[in-house]
């Protein structure tokens, strides 16, 4: 009988514990095959340039994180420093060695420019996350990032308040006015025009703009393209964002044929400064936010048709007709 006893209690546990144990390991596919997270990674290694913002907007805390460029002392910028308690800044190149030392039980790297071989070989020291099938290097956006941290963290529900969180303030910011009116985006030096494959542009299409059918027809898949000096129809938007990446806009004050933009001469140019083009850039749930708060404001004054409006921005660079 006490056999009999045992034997039943056995399969109790067994039939309460394996539920969870099911529960406890998490498999996402991705362009190499699939890792499998064994429970909730407590010592995280983001190797995305844009990765501690959206671990940070999950509320975990990266034990180190990849450093893109610019940012305060630890390499993050004012979106996400509030957020970091710790972690230790990853700058230039992977450093496999450094990665190891580190005893990471989750290696991050989404958005790192992460290799096969570099896959492989980290592989054998902890699960390593990189850019699902079918998604170029540095393709990945805010959404795909966060429902995959999630998933790899635990925080599934987490992540669903921030995507559900970001898409309201899109929705908020978004005016019906704005929906099929063009808008491009470009870098001063060049200039480099954005394509809708790139991040930057991917949120100004949720915001309801379309590419202008110029800059379409030089899209051939790349994230960009250098325009040459004499070519300005595929800036020609209704709106025209410039990205101060922290050179200044010079360049596009000299431009050659700067007066034949209808754009600058009717006040539909936007001048992003360093921290907003940083924001763009990033393109993670965090920055975005940031970065809507500043199109808010910026946006309605360059497209209510009145040429006279002050486009602050363009004002504070030298860009107001």
């Amino acid at each position: 009988m006490g056999v009999e006893i045992l034997r039943v209690f056995l399969c109790v546990c067994a039939a309460l514990l394996s539920p969870l144990t099911a529960s406890a390991q998490v498999e996402i596919a991705h362009r190499w095959g699939t890792t499998h997270i064994d429970g909730t990674p407590q010592r995280i290694v983001s190797l995305s340039y844009n990765g501690a913002d959206s671990w940070l907007a999950l509320g975990v805390q990266p034990v180190a994180y990849r450093v893109w460029y610019g940012g305060d002392a630890r390499g993050l910028w004012p979106w996400a420093a509030p957020l970091a308690t710790g972690g230790t800044p990853l700058r230039g190149e992977i450093d496999m060695e450094a990665i190891v030392r580190l005893q990471p039980d989750l290696i991050e790297a989404m958005y790192s420019g992460l290799t096969e071989a570099q896959y492989r070989t980290l592989s054998r020291f902890a699960p390593v996350l990189p850019p699902q099938a079918g998604v170029a290097d540095f393709g990945h956006d805010w959404r795909s990032m966060i429902e995959v941290f999630g998933r790899a963290s635990g925080r599934e529900a987490r992540a669903t308040e921030v995507i559900a969180g970001l898409d309201a303030r899109l929705a908020e910011v978004a005016r019906p006015d704005w929906q099929g009116r063009t808008a491009a985006m470009a870098m001063p030096d060049g200039p480099m025009l954005l394509f809708p494959r790139d991040p930057r542009m991917r949120l100004l299409s949720r915001l309801g703009f379309e590419v202008p059918q110029a800059a379409q027809r030089i899209d051939h898949g790349s994230f960009f393209a250098e325009l040459d000096p004499e070519v300005t129809a595929p800036l020609d938007a209704g709106l025209l964002i410039w990205l101060d990446l922290g050179g200044g806009v010079g360049a596009v004050r000299d431009h050659p044929l700067r007066g034949a933009l209808r754009a600058a001469a009717e006040g539909r140019e936007l001048v992003a400064p360093p921290e907003i083009s940083a924001a763009l850039s990033y393109g993670s749930a965090l920055s975005l936010g940031h970065a809507l708060d500043w199109l808010a404001q910026e946006i309605p004054p360059a497209l209510d048709g009145d040429p006279a409006t002050p486009v602050p921005s363009a004002r504070a660079a030298g860009l107001a007709p």
